[in-house]
């Protein structure tokens, strides 16, 4: 076998003998399926998840022979201006992993070796806490496994068999476990019966986690119930209120995610920064709605901070696949504010 065959990752996994999954790391911890991994790595479609223009994932794979050793690589590549993968990156990537595992990896080499295969690579990272805990959850899901030993703590608050003021006794994996793990029914079911009740501490971190998953609609209606009695504050809680949008920002109760969204950007509270940042770097699903849209990119003209937030959160947005024509609609509308129609001069001036 020569070196010239292997000229992708996942070829490199497969002529090793290995099986893996792969799991966006990026704006969200989500599996990436086969398709978007292969379109990827060969630059014929951009990169689904795009987190300040590279890659960002986490590769876990094993022998088939030892299923029960697993092995993860947290890896990232830059993506040229329309999103592709910079293949070059790539290929020196693997140039090293040739150089120091070999072409046949699970067979050869042992855990020490392929764990260290990577040290000192540009191409690697570490993962916020909290996505590795999300990772986690997701892996041992995918790979049939059982959760970790703090789920069952986490399952007995969220479902409302804990008292309320116990949280401070709950582990983060075992949280992340619960967000993942929401296709038992009855769980569903003790958790939208929980949300409304969670402090505020336990309600951000379950919301930090949900937007991992895949939230019901019956979650998605008790997170916009909560989210409605904030907008009706004097002074609403930016914090929840963003708090909300991202744990629904992945749930396929797309009707009713979009329903919160237009409540938020006919509030002025959408005019923060905080608010603004989550709409476009989570719920952007909801922003390729023309009308939607529209109303992103005139409250984001009027964000607090001016033109340079306003720039940096536009261009972050036009990044992601699918995004770029509605805004590009959205900036060219002949009846778009004064205060847009300045900024659009700036930005094209």
């Amino acid at each position: 076998m020569s070196e010239a065959k292997i000229t992708t990752l996942s070829e490199f996994l497969h002529q090793s003998g290995a099986k893996y999954r792969v799991f966006d790391m990026g704006r969200r911890v989500t599996k990436l399926t086969a398709d978007e991994f292969v379109n990827f790595e060969w630059a014929k479609k951009p990169y689904p998840l795009p987190f300040q223009r590279s890659a960002l994932f986490g590769v876990i794979f094993w022998h088939p022979e030892a299923a029960e050793k697993h092995y993860v690589w947290f890896l990232t590549f830059p993506l040229d201006e329309q999103g592709l993968l910079i293949q070059t990156a790539r290929d020196e990537f693997l140039m090293m992993l040739l150089e120091r595992v070999g072409e046949c990896m699970l067979a050869a080499a042992d855990g020490k070796q392929i764990e260290g295969a990577l040290k000192d690579s540009p191409y690697t990272f570490i993962p916020r806490e909290d996505k590795m805990a999300a990772f986690n959850a997701h892996a041992t899901k995918s790979l049939a496994l059982k959760a970790s030993p703090f789920y069952p703590d986490a399952y007995a608050y969220f479902t409302g068999k804990k008292p309320m003021d116990s949280w401070q006794s709950l582990g983060m994996q075992g949280v992340a476990d619960v967000a993942v793990r929401l296709d038992d029914n009855l769980e569903t079911l003790g958790l939208i019966k929980t949300i409304p009740r969670l402090p505020e501490e336990p309600f951000n971190v379950l919301c930090n986690f949900l937007e991992n998953a895949a939230p019901s609609a019956g979650i998605v209606e008790v997170l916009a119930q909560r989210l409605d009695v904030s907008l009706q504050e004097k002074k609403p809680d930016i914090s929840m209120i963003s708090a909300c949008l991202r744990a629904v920002s992945n749930s396929p109760a797309t009707g009713l995610v979009d329903q919160m969204v237009a409540h938020v950007l006919q509030h002025k509270c959408s005019q923060s920064i905080e608010i603004l940042a989550v709409l476009s770097g989570r719920v952007w699903r909801s922003l390729k709605l023309p009308h939607l849209c529209k109303q992103y990119v005139e409250r984001l003209a009027l964000n607090e901070s001016g033109y340079d937030v306003f720039s940096q959160l536009l261009a972050d947005l036009m990044f992601v696949p699918g995004m770029r024509e509605p805004v590009m609609q959205a900036l060219r509308d002949p009846q778009r504010s004064q205060t847009l129609s300045k900024f659009v001069g700036e930005m094209f001036g």
